[in-house]
């Protein structure tokens, strides 16, 4: 259901957010309205991640999906969600949260444990849809006990910290769809090597990893970032480099 009492134009780049109390998924909605609009919902049903991941979706998280153009080229926006992934981090930076950083490709973290996911789809209308799912003040591991070992909150990590003061959603909102914006236009002056680049500056330190691969095999090594086309960077126990392709991972996993 549509709250069009709430229906209104936000942030530095004027989105025109529409705002729903429930959703199957706010990325299918938003996949027909043109540039510069966001959709987000108090609840998804059907939110997903990448290859289709289920993932809870509960009242008090960020559950958003904001269209932006893509002129040009696909090739010119490959990579956009790691331009993308740098500005949120650097937004959760801003706000003091501690130990955040990007897993790659797309999942935003704080310390080991997740706080949420970036899904991007390109559309037919030389757009392209960036879906966030951020748990701001939700608890998903009430839905799935399964989550407490690897999920957090703003609320909960601030909290720890002794930082309790968290963005309100529609707060959180706002600046999420500044730094959508941000990204936008760094993404279109420096492409995906200006991501790249800063990535691999915080992903200096080697982190042992098993890559899951679409055949079900499973590679495992030293991850320490990605060469030039986004491909990525193992050390395998020699310490020889193996580079792995991009779109042959289906899930990295770091192990403790």
């Amino acid at each position: 259901m549509l709250k069009t009492e709430n229906l209104q134009t936000v942030g530095t780049a004027g989105w025109r957010l529409f705002e729903y109390l429930s959703a199957g998924s706010t990325n299918d909605l938003a996949r027909d309205l043109p540039a510069w609009s966001a959709v987000r919902s108090d609840t998804q049903t059907g939110g997903r991640g990448r290859f289709g991941r289920v993932f809870v979706s509960d009242p008090g998280g960020l559950w958003i999906s904001a269209v932006l153009p893509a002129e040009g080229s696909p090739q010119q926006w490959a990579g956009f969600s790691l331009m993308v992934g740098v500005h949120l981090v650097r937004m959760l930076e801003q706000m003091q949260v501690p130990g955040v950083r990007l897993r790659w490709p797309n999942d935003l973290m704080a310390g080991p444990k997740k706080l949420g996911g970036l899904l991007i789809e390109q559309s037919t209308r030389k757009t392209l849809v960036v879906g966030l799912g951020l748990n701001v003040k939700n608890a998903p591991w009430d839905t799935d006990p399964a989550l407490a070992a690897i999920s957090t909150s703003l609320e909960r990590v601030c909290g720890a910290a002794g930082k309790p003061d968290v963005p309100d959603v529609f707060e959180m909102t706002v600046r999420t769809l500044n730094a959508l914006a941000d990204a936008h236009q760094e993404m279109q002056e420096g492409g995906m090597a200006a991501a790249i680049r800063e990535l691999n500056a915080r992903w200096r330190t080697p982190v042992p990893v098993r890559l899951q691969l679409p055949d079900g095999g499973c590679l495992g090594g030293r991850f320490t970032g990605l060469d030039p086309l986004g491909n990525l960077r193992l050390l395998d126990p020699s310490d020889s480099e193996i580079l792995v392709p991009h779109q042959s991972v289906e899930k990295l996993i770091e192990i403790y």
